[in-house]
């Protein structure tokens, strides 16, 4: 039985003891009440035996089914190592809408949010509400000593692999607007994600223009991955870090106001990828089709692959977390080499 003793100055009440049944026991450690009221004390210690009974009639599953969504999106934030930020905004959206449904069959409270609020986005931006969703009910999950859940993943094309020629890659450059070259650039010679090259900055943490070097820092991932600064990504820097004052801090690249871009990784969210425009009319005007803002990430991993360099170190260099995402680029260099040898007669 449990049972509660005062104790302190304060005179707050402590539950201790052991529930049993058959023969089936839980000792309990002792902890605070929070409360120097005996009768809201010995109500928490009813409601507490009542719910371990519970738990050794039917077993740990029972204790999940009594949480609730939000129980498990308070575990999944409070790990060591927090999410990023924009799955912390996934979270308060998810939250909002289900966060007061119970865990017993938390498939249906996922497409129940799904249904309700992303049947317009991308596959892809679905899966990511989908992955979170499911990484925080295993962590609940796994505190309670039960399997991992599985929950569907949304289909979309993840192995999209677009590149370009050379001559349609600078063609595509110079048909961008002068402030938005620079960053293309960027792009298309060290491809790291759109707003990772948004939000750099001057100095060794960021742009290093004396020692050449660019430390890129893949938020996605958490990964930080200083590498040496392409010859074509200098030429385009360097005239603006003159101009600039040769600073060695603040933002590299402002947009048409000579403001930073506001990072949509971070709250508040608004407006989407602030190059999504000036891409689209790029395109159009140097004849380019079916090939998207982030495809310059792929552009760079083929044209590395196409160069010789090794899978491990496009790894590195792109800020990706396994090999198994850059083995999609390995049939480009076989079709490469295919191409090379045909050349010869």
């Amino acid at each position: 039985m449990l049972s509660v003793r005062r104790r302190g100055k304060n005179g707050i009440y402590y539950i201790r003891g052991s529930v049993a049944l058959g023969d089936k026991r839980i000792d309990v450690k002792e902890f605070s009440s929070g409360t120097s009221d005996a009768d809201a004390a010995s109500h928490l210690m009813t409601e507490y035996e009542t719910k371990l009974r519970h738990q050794l009639m039917f077993g740990p599953s029972a204790i999940v089914a009594q949480g609730s969504i939000a129980d498990a999106f308070a575990s999944y934030l409070s790990k060591a190592k927090p999410p990023c930020p924009a799955d912390i905004l996934r979270i308060g959206k998810l939250n909002a809408q289900i966060g007061d449904l119970s865990l017993q069959e938390p498939k249906q409270a996922w497409e129940q949010f799904r249904l309700a609020n992303l049947t317009g986005h991308e596959p892809a931006g679905q899966d990511r509400y989908r992955a979170v969703f499911q990484a925080a009910v295993n962590v609940y999950r796994e505190l309670h000593d039960l399997p991992p859940l599985r929950i569907k993943a949304i289909p979309f094309d993840n192995e999209r692999v677009r590149f370009l020629t050379k001559e349609d890659r600078d063609r595509l450059i110079a048909s961008y607007t002068p402030h938005v070259q620079p960053i293309i650039t960027m792009l298309a010679f060290h491809g790291p994600r759109v707003q990772t090259a948004l939000q750099m900055a001057w100095g060794v943490n960021g742009v290093d223009m004396e020692r050449e070097a660019i430390r890129l820092n893949h938020t996605k991932n958490a990964v930080i991955q200083s590498v040496p600064m392409h010859a074509r990504v200098r030429q385009a820097l360097l005239p603006m870090w003159e101009k600039r004052g040769r600073p060695m801090k603040g933002h590299v690249f402002l947009n048409r106001f000579g403001e930073p871009y506001q990072d949509t990784r971070l709250p508040p969210i608004s407006g989407g990828n602030p190059l999504k425009s000036q891409h689209k009319t790029a395109c159009k005007r140097a004849g380019i089709d079916d090939f998207t803002i982030h495809d310059w990430r792929h552009h760079w991993a083929s044209h590395c692959v196409m160069a010789g360099i090794d899978l491990i170190t496009i790894m590195y260099m792109g800020g990706w977390k396994s090999l198994r995402m850059v083995q999609r680029y390995a049939s480009v260099g076989v079709d490469h080499m295919r191409e090379a040898i045909n050349k010869l007669e």
